[in-house]
């Protein structure tokens, strides 16, 4: 008796014999399970960007940790001028403290953050300068520059000795005078014109000279704008500095110089400003904190400022009192609100391309069980339990599925590297479990409904199975598309009354799902209405001559291969795959259409807030109580793209008083040119008014000034005349409401300030001595494109009279010039903003490339039936080119329905989500929440989808669809 064939290995024999469907369904898996993986990696690296970006640009002083304590001037036998008062501070600091204190803040600064030991700076400081009195120094203004004195630790190593040497020591001068030995910095020994061996002067004419500074040496720092000088400003080279502004006296300007001198003057600084300081700048290093650590780190700075590591500090260092200060926590603060406001938003594109995603596998998975539905049957009738079938399906996709998911995981975490890979673990493995189980899961339900089939074996005859199962599937189907149509209308409900971005949370799947479920919902309502969308097309084809179109839209209509399956039962599981397809095209065009409807919301918002807040497309204010050049408006008005340009004259400190006896500070007055400002207000948008109104060329110079009264105060002005009055000694200007404004250029936000908006030429004829202050605008407004910052700031320069030491930089300091250009690109800039955008278009292209798989599944899996078709209409006659275009009228109304539903959903979520959409957090400015309609962006994303479809539907018809048929022709019909 022969020994008993082995049986040969199940999962092997299966992976040979559908070796293209195993390799489909590993790469799929391995794609998925990179995208799902690659994911959170790139979230966290684009937060720790946003991060490291947000710190690095910030003043080193603003995300550093500081300190100071101050030592007083101690009292001599020739009694020094000391004009600042003592603050009782211990005195006699030394060096070896000022080293102790460093060494405690280094300490505190622990995980998650890590000081930047090249860049901390300490030392010590006068805390009041004095004034230079040697003759010949610069003195813009008529005031005499001034100098502090500084000295830093190990600051040798951070500048280059052009003459002299460092300065070492104090020693008496004539008279009992104590003589600083000094550098100074190149630009600022160039600005006073003095070299080695200079002697700067600080006495006041015809007074004893009690202090000097001796020059001995000139440096240039080695990197000027590093964080080593970043406290001790005006040391690297010389300030233009003003005087604080007062009604009595208009601002003045002067210049500081400071100057450095060696570590053994520490405890003479004292003596040169009353008081001396030491100050300790520690900043962080703004590329170690990662952005999911910023919870840990404002508890570490709390801690360190007014917690258990401030009395630490105070402890052991031995000096009461001793604090930290830092704007950090700040920083902190608006990394923490920057990162929860875009994290939403950020989750709508992935969840968009995830579902699609999750649709093709599903699909997979229902193509295959339908390809060997025959061969799982036979199994079921030769006495398999649904059991052991079900173990061997999932044993024989777990060969393909998990070292694909687990590749693609690993592929993540190479390539992407972060921090935390938790997150991208558990997406990887969650893939895996999406691409393993449906396989197994659909075939035991598939065997289950049917039933087991075959000579002796019990139960229901088939044709009462394939009864049974249709009556069973319908209200299962039925459940589940009521079941998403509830979870979509909830989504969409807690969307308007939360918004997508509530305030103060992070992510809410149901919230940020909304896009997704709304298109899953339409998706569900089109597959049901599907037919009927194609009926009259059906109809119309059935009355023409030739019966290509009405068969290809009839099987259409019926999901294609179904028309071909054997037995009720089999047509309807055959038929049930047809609806994904029509899910992932439609998910892929509304995520598209929602994501460029969501961008160009934030560029249209961003593009009108940046205009709100300059005022038009640039700006030029005057600073404090200066004035624009008399020939700068002339000047501008040349500038190419300008479309219109109008100077004002705005004081914010005027006082209006109206007949009812109130009086109201610090109104805003704004004096202007009617026609030119009207131009503006045309242009904006907002504060339009008739220039008419404020002419009162036919007025009276008694009558009072017609004005425009911003709408806070318009009901409590009144018609009756008023008065505001004008700077200095003009006088006060009668004035009389002739009109009400919400917003105006010159004070864009509806202000809680009063605004009172006048004619130049009215207020001219009233008050004729207000001619000097008509003739100095204080600000210029410009409308148009192409109106650079650059350009601005050289006509400025250029009609700026010259000032020994000035030049170009006295622009800066005088004016303030703001751009649309530069204030969009400042606000679209951020590093979370872009990293949302790029993340949108990234699951666009996924979507996308998924909804073609899903198309080109959809085909193979028709491919079989379709080939068996055309086949024997070939031997009735029908034409190689008939077929190919039958295969194209069946195969390309899904697509295209699905992508015109796909647009119209995305259009009509911006109606039912739009509102609750809070765009600040994209537009990099708080701007009004809401979306807009896009028709044109929303038709371009549907019209490329589409192109897509179409492309795959042809190309695949015409490399696979005229083989099939041949093949058919010579093989035969085999099923």
């Amino acid at each position: 008796m022969s020994a008993a064939r082995p049986l040969a290995p199940w999962v092997r024999t299966r992976l040979r014999t559908s070796r293209a469907a195993a390799l489909l369904l590993a790469l799929l898996v391995l794609g998925t399970a990179f995208l799902a993986a690659a994911l959170p990696r790139v979230l966290d690296r684009d937060g720790d960007q946003a991060v490291a970006k947000l710190l690095s640009a910030a003043t080193p002083g603003s995300r550093s940790l500081t300190a100071t304590t101050t030592s007083a001037a101690q009292p001599t036998a020739d009694g020094p001028d000391v004009d600042a008062p003592s603050s009782g501070s211990p005195a006699g600091y030394s060096q070896a403290i000022s080293d102790q204190v460093a060494q405690l803040l280094r300490g505190e600064v622990t995980q998650p953050l890590a000081p930047s030991l090249t860049e901390q700076t300490y030392g010590a400081r006068t805390k009041y300068s004095r004034g230079l009195t040697t003759p010949g120094l610069p003195a813009p203004d008529g005031l005499p520059p001034v100098m502090n004195l500084i000295t830093l630790h190990d600051q040798d190593p951070h500048l280059r000795l052009l003459a002299g040497h460092l300065p070492d020591a104090v020693t008496p001068g004539p008279g009992g005078a104590r003589v600083f030995e000094v550098a100074l910095a190149k630009p600022t020994a160039d600005l006073l014109g003095v070299g080695v061996g200079a002697v700067l002067d600080t006495n006041l004419k015809g007074r004893p000279k009690l202090f000097q500074a001796v020059v001995t040496g000139i440096f240039q720092p080695n990197a000027p704008n590093e964080a080593f000088w970043s406290a001790t400003p005006c040391l690297t080279g010389p300030c233009l500095e003003s005087t604080p502004f007062t009604q009595a006296s208009p601002p003045a300007q002067y210049w500081e110089a400071n100057a450095l001198v060696g570590p053994g003057q520490l405890d003479q600084l004292p003596l040169w400003g009353g008081q001396g300081e030491l100050f300790w700048q520690l900043p962080i290093d703004p590329h170690h904190l990662h952005a999911y650590q910023l919870g840990q780190a404002q508890h570490l700075v709390s801690s360190i400022l007014d917690g258990p590591l401030a009395a630490d500090l105070a402890t052991n260092s031995g000096i009461p009192g001793l604090r930290a200060e830092s704007m950090l926590p700040s920083l902190l603060d608006q990394a923490q609100q920057q990162r929860a406001a875009v994290a939403p938003l950020s989750a709508i594109g992935p969840l968009g391309a995830g579902a699609v995603a999750i649709v093709v596998l599903l699909l997979a998975a229902g193509l295959a069980v339908d390809r060997r539905g025959a061969e799982l049957s036979l199994l079921r009738a030769r006495g398999g339990s649904l059991r052991a079938i079900g173990g061997r399906l999932l044993a024989e996709t777990a060969v393909l599925v998990l070292p694909a998911a687990l590749l693609g995981t690993a592929l993540a975490l190479l390539l992407l590297p972060a921090p935390r890979w938790t997150a991208a673990v558990l997406l990887g493995v969650l893939t895996g479990l999406v691409g393993l189980l449906p396989f197994p899961v659909r075939a035991v339900a598939m065997l289950r409904a049917t039933g087991p089939r075959g000579p002796g074996r019990g139960g229901p005859a088939p044709a009462r199975r394939a009864r049974f199962a249709r009556l069973l599937g319908e209200p299962r189907r039925a459940v589940a598309e009521l079941a998403a149509l509830a979870l979509a209308a909830a989504a969409v409900l807690a969307a308007r009354r939360r918004g997508v971005t509530p305030q103060g949370s992070s992510v809410d799947l149901l919230l940020s799902g909304a896009p997704v479920l709304l298109a899953v919902a339409g998706a569900v309502l089109l597959a049901r209405l599907f037919p009927l969308l194609l009926a009259p097309g059906a109809h119309w084809a059935a009355r023409r001559p030739g019966a290509i179109g009405f068969l290809g839209l009839a099987r259409s209509t019926r999901g294609g291969g179904s028309a071909g399956s054997s037995g009720p039962a089999g047509s309807r599981l055959r038929q049930a795959p047809t609806v994904l397809p029509l899910m992932a095209l439609m998910l892929a065009v509304a995520t598209a259409g929602f994501g460029v409807t969501m961008l160009d919301s934030a560029g249209s918002a961003r593009q009108l807030a940046v205009r709100q807040l300059v005022g038009g497309d640039a700006r030029v204010m005057a600073n404090q109580d200066d004035t624009l050049p008399a020939a700068f408006p002339a000047a501008a008005a040349q500038l190419p793209g300008l479309r219109t340009g109008t100077s004002v004259v705005v004081d914010g400190d005027a006082a209006l008083d109206t007949a009812g006896g109130d009086s109201m500070a610090g109104a805003v007055l704004v004096i202007v040119d009617p026609r030119g400002y009207a131009a503006l207000a045309q242009y904006l948008g907002y504060g339009q008014f008739d220039p008419a109104v404020l002419d009162g060329s036919n007025d009276a110079p008694s009558d009072p000034v017609p004005a425009l009264i911003s709408d806070n105060v318009a009901a409590q002005v009144g018609a009756q005349e008023s008065f505001i009055q004008l700077p200095a000694s003009y006088g006060n200007l009668r004035i009389k409401q002739a009109g009400s404004v919400h917003r105006t250029a010159a004070m864009p936000d509806p202000a809680e300030r009063p605004v009172v908006i006048v004619s130049a030429a009215a207020v001219g004829r009233q008050l004729p001595k207000a001619g000097p202050l008509l003739a100095a605008p204080t600000e210029w407004f410009g409308a148009g494109s192409g109106i650079s910052s650059a350009a601005l700031r050289g006509l400025l320069a250029k009609e700026l009279p010259a000032a020994p030491g000035a030049g170009e930089d006295r622009v800066d300091l005088r004016y303030t010039i703001a751009t649309e250009g530069d204030y969009v690109q400042r606000l679209g800039g951020a590093p979370l903003q872009r990293s949302t955008e790029r993340l949108f278009w990234s699951s666009i292209l996924a979507a996308a490339g998924y909804s073609a798989l899903s198309l080109l599944l959809s085909l193979l899996r028709a491919a079989p039936e379709r080939a068996a078709l055309l086949a024997r209409l070939r031997t009735m006659g029908l034409r190689p080119r008939q077929g190919l275009t039958l295969i194209l009228i069946e195969a390309l109304p899904p697509a295209l329905v699905a992508a015109v539903a796909g647009a119209g959903l995305s259009l009509l979520a911006v109606p039912l989500l739009g509102s609750a959409v809070n765009l600040s957090a994209m537009a990099g400015a708080v701007v009004p929440g809401g979306l807009r309609i896009a028709p044109g962006a929303v038709a371009v994303q549907a019209l490329l989808l589409a192109a897509l479809s179409c492309a795959v539907v042809v190309a695949e018809t015409l490399l696979a669809g005229r083989r099939q048929i041949n093949t058919e022709l010579r093989a035969g019909d085999q099923r």
